[in-house]
C-alpha cells in the first residue's frame, strides 16, 4: 500500500472501507483530524482541499531519501581531526541520546560530492571554501538528518540549506501539474523571502527544469495561484500568506519532504506561531526539517522539541549575543527631538571621521514611511550626508542626491 499523509488519512481509510475495488485513481474528501486545534480566523484547510480534491488525483509518490556519503578522504578522518576542524571553524556540535554521531564537517565542496550541476552552478558563482556553518550543517542536512542551526546573519546559511534542499529535491520523482511542492521554506518576512528565492535560484541556474515560487503578501496572489498550480519544486513563502494559499486549495502539502524554518526566533517574534504549528502538523509523516534561529529563546527549543527528531544541534559563534561587531546604543529622547537628535549623531560620527582620517562610515536610517521624506529633505537641507539613496519601503530607488559632509 502507497504511503498516506496524515491529512489524507482518514478519508482514505473510509474510502477503502467502502469498497473492495482497488484503483490507482480515487476521488476523496481531504479533511484534517477534527480534534486538531484551528486558526480561529479560518474553517482551516479541509474546506478549500474537499473543493481542490473534487476532480481526480494521482496516488502521492513516496518520497525518496537517498544515502550520501562524502569523499573518501573526508571518511577516513578521525574523531580527532573532526574535532579539530570543528574547533578551527569555531562550531559546535551536540546531537541527542542514542542518536549517531553527526556527519564529520566538510571545508572543500568537491569533498561533499554533490550533484554535477549544483556544482556547476557553485563554481559559476565564484563559492570557492565552504563558511563555517556550510561547512557542517550541509554535511547533517545532506546525510538526511532533522537540524537545529543557530548562526549569525551573514554567515552563509542560507546556502547551508539551499543547496541540500536542491539536491534533494533532484532526487524525488518529478512534479506533476497539480502537486504540491517537494520543499517549503518559512521565512518572517518578504524582504528575506526573495533573497531566500534568489539564492535557490542562483544555485539551480543549470536545472532546466527545476522551478521555485516565492508566495508572500503585497504581490499578486492571482500569479502565485498560477505557479503553485503548475507545480513547482521549492516554495519560499511567509506563513500567512502560504496559509492563504492552502486554504483556497492552490497547493497542498502532500509531497512535501524538505522543510527549512529560517530565523525562526524572529518568526515567533511577528506572532506566527500558530502559521508555523497548523504547516507542521499537517505534513506527511516522512519529512525532514531544518530549523535556523539567530537566537535560542526557550520557545525555540519547544518547537524543535516538537516538530525535529533527533536534530543535530550545530553552533557557530555564540548563541543568543548580538554580533560581535554590531554596537548597539540606545539614546532616549522625546518625539519632538528625534530628528535634531539623528542629525547631531550623523555629525558627531562626520567630525569622528575626519579627525581620524577614514572615510564616513555607511549608514542606514530606518524611518515611518509617513516621515521617510521629511528625514530625508532635512539631512539634505543640513548637508549631512554622502553618497544619500533613499528608498520606499517596496525597496524601489526613488531620489539620489550627492552631497559633501
Amino acid at each position: 500500500m502507497s504511503y498516506v499523509p496524515p491529512h489524507l488519512r482518514n478519508s482514505a481509510s473510509s474510502a477503502a472501507a467502502a469498497t473492495t475495488t482497488t484503483t490507482t485513481i480515487r476521488t476523496s474528501s481531504i479533511n484534517l483530524d477534527t480534534d486538531r486545534t484551528k486558526l480561529s480566523n479560518s474553517s482551516s484547510f479541509s474546506n478549500a482541499s474537499r473543493r481542490s480534491s473534487s476532480s481526480l488525483r494521482l496516488a502521492v509518490p513516496d518520497p525518496v531519501f537517498p544515502p550520501w556519503k562524502p569523499s573518501e578522504r573526508v571518511l577516513r578522518m578521525n574523531p580527532e581531526q573532526i574535532e579539530d576542524v570543528r574547533l578551527r571553524l569555531n562550531v559546535d556540535v551536540t546531537v541527542t541520546l542514542d542518536s549517531p554521531p553527526a556527519p564529520a564537517p566538510v571545508e572543500s565542496f568537491t569533498d561533499m560530492c554533490l550533484h554535477t550541476s549544483i556544482m556547476k552552478d557553485i563554481a559559476f558563482h565564484e563559492y570557492t571554501t565552504p563558511t563555517s556553518i556550510q561547512a557542517q550543517a550541509m554535511p547533517v542536512a545532506l546525510s538526511g538528518r532533522d537540524m537545529l542551526g543557530c548562526a549569525e546573519t551573514g554567515s552563509g546559511k542560507t546556502a547551508a540549506f539551499a543547496i541540500p534542499m536542491i539536491e534533494h529535491c533532484l532526487a524525488q520523482p518529478p512534479v506533476r501539474r497539480g502537486d504540491g511542492p517537494l520543499a517549503l521554506v518559512l521565512a518572517p518576512t518578504r524582504e528575506l523571502a526573495q533573497q531566500i528565492e534568489k539564492e535557490v535560484k542562483a544555485f539551480s541556474r543549470s536545472l532546466e527544469s527545476f522551478k521555485t515560487a516565492i508566495v508572500v503578501g503585497g504581490t499578486n496572489i492571482a500569479e502565485q495561484r498560477s505557479e503553485l498550480k503548475a507545480g513547482v519544486d521549492v516554495v519560499v513563502a511567509t506563513p500567512g500568506r502560504f496559509i492563504d494559499h492552502l486554504q483556497q486549495g492552490n497547493t497542498s502539502l502532500s509531497r512535501i519532504s524538505f522543510v527549512v524554518l529560517d530565523e525562526a526566533d524572529r518568526m515567533l517574534d511577528m506572532g506566527f506561531e500558530p502559521q508555523i504549528r497548523e504547516v507542521m502538523r499537517n505534513l506527511p509523516e516522512k519529512h525532514q526539517t531544518l530549523l535556523f534561529s539567530a537566537t535560542m529563546p526557550m520557545e525555540i527549543e519547544t518547537l524543535a522539541q516538537e516538530y525535529l527528531t533527533n536534530p543535530v544541534q550545530v553552533k557557530v559563534g555564540k548563541v543568543s549575543s548580538p554580533t560581535a561587531n554590531v554596537s548597539q546604543i540606545l539614546n532616549k529622547v522625546s518625539a519632538s527631538e528625534k530628528i535634531d537628535g539623528l542629525l547631531a549623531l550623523l555629525v558627531e560620527e562626520a567630525s569622528q571621521a575626519e579627525r581620524s582620517g577614514h572615510p564616513f562610515r555607511l549608514t542606514i536610517v530606518f524611518v515611518e514611511r509617513k516621515t521617510c521624506l521629511l528625514v530625508a529633505d532635512t539631512m539634505l537641507n543640513h548637508a549631512c550626508a554622502s553618497n544619500f539613496w533613499l528608498y520606499t519601503s517596496e525597496n524601489n530607488l526613488v531620489e539620489s542626491s550627492y552631497l559633501l559632509c
